[in-house]
């Protein structure tokens, strides 16, 4: 940009020396009063409000991207994360006011009344204040959001109903990456409720069903024991915040006891500590032949003998019977069994009937 406005500059002197020399007469052009040194003027004035604009703009970067790096060097990581969220919305508040406080002035310089811009513009400026409200309401909404630290880039959080890792935060919309790759675009008036799973802490959850017959000591026993060896291994250990806070039998259906519990872990390492407790858990519980809750039920059906089929035998639970012990025989006993079974059902409709 310098040597832009450098070589202009050379230029535009040359050809006016060229002309004064050629005899045109061009130094006269800049006198006192006349056009040359009116436009003159306005160049320059305008090049002073330009170089005052982006000196503002660069030193305004600058100073946030140092303090940036100054808390990131501190360790306040999560200062560091909050203020680059912000500084998108910083950059496009400062552009604006910028833009309103020079762009008038330039104007002014180079003779073109403001005043009715002004009007015009306060009377545009209520328009689209009446007809925009949601677009106030997207702002308004937003930096109150990213004021109270509610989300920021990198968080995963659920957001009107989707759930996803913050991509970027605009004046008035969130970005959030699904699971699935998909991108969702939301505005901040649509958001009424934050989940952040990314502060600080995250409870792996432990729930253990088991039939109940077996012995609930002993299955906190070996609970703990695997949490304890969990505790120990250097994968993750850092992600471990506490030991295994079992809260007991949490409930008794049936055949079915389930025992509850938690291990208090950080925001990170929640879904792999919980993933690799299921996995020692069901290594575990296969060694010592500690039986898993079984949800299939299975239903043995005994027909009368006097359709022909008899009960299975002790031992004969697993076979199935013979086609000649499981159907009725053919003939008139059958028919005769038939049409006793359907006479009172006859009988009960001619009566209602009647």
């Amino acid at each position: 940009m310098v040597r832009l406005l450098v070589s202009s500059l050379i230029n535009a002197l040359t050809l006016i020396v060229l002309l004064q020399v050629w005899g045109f007469g061009a130094f006269d052009w800049f006198s006192d009063g006349a056009l040359g040194g009116r436009v003159v003027s306005a160049l320059v004035t305008i090049f002073v409000i330009l170089v005052a604009v982006l000196a503002i703009w660069e030193g305004v970067n600058e100073v946030i991207q140092r303090h940036i790096n100054h808390l990131t060097a501190r360790g306040l990581t999560a200062r560091a994360t909050r203020l680059r969220t912000l500084l998108p919305m910083i950059r496009a508040a400062l552009a604006l006011v910028l833009f309103l406080v020079a762009g008038p002035v330039a104007l002014s310089e180079i003779g073109v009344n403001i005043a009715p811009l002004l009007a015009g513009a306060g009377i545009v400026g209520v328009a689209i204040g009446f007809g925009s409200q949601k677009l106030v309401q997207d702002l308004i909404t937003g930096v109150f959001l990213l004021l109270e630290n509610a989300m920021q880039v990198g968080d995963w959080v659920t957001l009107a109903g989707v759930s996803g890792s913050v991509e970027a935060l605009s004046v008035r919309t969130i970005r959030l990456r699904a699971g699935d790759g998909s991108v969702h675009i939301i505005p901040f008036s649509a958001v009424t409720t934050v989940n952040n799973a990314n502060r600080g802490l995250g409870n792996a959850a432990v729930s253990v069903s088991v039939p109940s017959h077996e012995d609930p000591d002993r299955i906190f026993q070996v609970l703990k024991e695997i949490a304890a060896e969990m505790k120990k291994d250097p994968a993750y250990q850092r992600g471990m915040l506490s030991e295994l806070q079992l809260w007991g039998v949490d409930k008794i259906e049936g055949p079915v006891m389930t025992i509850a519990g938690q291990i208090v872990c950080t925001d990170q390492a929640r879904w792999s500590v919980q993933r690799e407790f299921h996995r020692r858990l069901r290594n575990r519980f296969a060694e010592l032949g500690i039986e898993l809750v079984n949800p299939t039920q299975t239903l043995l059906v005994l027909a009368s003998e006097r359709w022909g089929v008899r009960p299975p035998a002790p031992g004969e639970e697993g076979r199935g019977p013979s086609s000649s012990e499981s159907l009725p025989p053919p003939g008139a006993e059958g028919a005769e069994a038939t049409a006793a079974a359907s006479r009172p059902a006859r009988t009960a409709i001619e009566e209602a009937a009647k």
